[in-house]
């Protein structure tokens, strides 16, 4: 699903809403979702194995996959704005019913319909923000910097805040769900105050075959799509699978993974803005991108031989491969919506699937791992995977 703009017809109501509000959406969805995100799987733990947890990522980002091919149709007769309320309702219960319950099978069913929803609200979100931006395209770079500059300074504090609530015991990891429902209620009373009026564009059915025919004959659209997705993997194992071993492997607490995580996730805030801005004004974005992927294959191999090494020196690792996941994100995000407009519906569909369908693919290649190897090892598996991203980036065109 994606969405064509139409000013012709939406151009006044949606100019009277602030496209700062996109922002605040944007911190809200990020804080909430990174609160849980990176203790999911020891949660889980307690309700299933390290190998069923994998399975539950695998069918909730199917069902998420599935959705994001028929969403189009509910868009069209109910819109944007009643979908998030609706979705986000749903979310929130889902959250609370992890905090309170105690039976397996009700924590598995409430897991995998939040791992649905979610991907779901950040397209909610995109939509929200495409249809403001209009097609003034001139700024793509830096607005989406800026962007997803606030979004990582959520991430950052979102781990301490879990570090915090859970401290070393592991029995107050429900606890965050109740905290990430109260934060998601603010967004919810957000779309009810601000965007009851937002005029929704033109929403296009996904023609799946279309859609990678589109992507497929465009060259640069093309490996700009696989860049993304295989740095969509990347992000599939840090959740799933680094704080699990973290905790299990390492033996670390709770609140000096959170803070490993927020050093890490630092350097978000620090580069992703400036990246943006050299990639609109500058170099372009193939140079910075080969160079995220290069970081990125190092430092995942890396994770697997730092098996004695102090705090400090995970600290460091993390904030180094975090550089080159924002050399990567920044770029492709710049680099892919230069190369497309709002009439390229099909093509945008796909380009936002990524994120399920790297889930899917990232759990179901981690869990088939863990079958064959060692815990310890699969992150050297993590950093062959990043290898491809980088040949990928050689083929673009550059933009400057």
């Amino acid at each position: 699903m994606t969405l064509q703009r139409r000013h012709t017809f939406c151009c006044e109501p949606n100019e009277k809403i602030d496209f700062w509000l996109i922002y605040i959406l944007s911190i809200i969805f990020n804080f909430h979702g990174l609160l849980i995100a990176y203790s999911n799987s020891t949660f889980m733990e307690q309700f299933a194995s390290t190998e069923t947890i994998g399975a539950m990522y695998t069918i909730g980002s199917s069902l998420a996959v599935l959705s994001f091919l028929f969403i189009s149709r509910i868009l069209r007769k109910v819109g944007n704005t009643s979908l998030t309320l609706t979705l986000g309702i749903l979310e929130i219960i889902a959250l609370i019913t992890l905090g309170f319950t105690d039976n397996a099978a009700t924590a598995i069913v409430a897991f995998v319909t939040f791992l649905t929803l979610n991907p779901l609200l950040y397209l909610s979100i995109d939509i929200f923000s495409e249809s403001l931006i209009g097609n003034n395209e001139q700024s793509t770079g830096s607005k989406r910097g800026l962007a997803l500059t606030l979004m990582s300074l959520a991430a950052v504090l979102a781990p301490l805040a879990m570090g915090l609530i859970v401290g070393a015991d592991d029995s107050n990891l429900n606890k965050t769900y109740f905290v990430a429902a109260a934060i998601f209620s603010i967004f919810i009373l957000i779309i009810i105050s601000k965007f009851r009026h937002f005029c929704d564009p033109k929403y296009k059915e996904v023609r799946v075959l279309r859609a990678i025919q589109g992507f497929w004959d465009q060259h640069d659209v093309r490996y700009v799509f696989l860049s993304h997705f295989t740095l969509q993997v990347f992000f599939s194992w840090m959740v799933i699978y680094l704080p699990l071993y973290l905790a299990t492997e390492i033996g670390f607490t709770w609140d000096i993974i959170g803070s490993i995580i927020a050093v890490g996730l630092f350097a978000y805030v620090l580069f992703e803005y400036p990246i943006g801005i050299l990639a609109d004004r500058y170099i372009g974005e193939k140079e910075m991108m080969a160079s995220g992927f290069l970081i990125l294959a190092v430092t995942s191999s890396w994770i697997s031989f730092m098996t004695a090494v102090s705090v400090i020196a995970w600290m460091v690792l993390m904030f180094i491969s975090r550089i080159g996941a924002s050399l990567v994100e920044a770029t492709t995000e710049s680099y892919f919506f230069k190369h497309i407009n709002g009439t390229d519906a099909n093509i945008m569909s796909f380009f936002r699937l990524t994120r399920p369908l790297a889930m899917l693919v990232g759990s179901l290649i981690g869990g088939l791992t863990l079958l064959y190897i060692p815990f310890q090892l699969m992150f050297v598996v993590l950093g062959l995977l990043m290898v491809p991203g980088i040949f990928f980036t050689i083929h673009l065109k550059d933009t400057k």
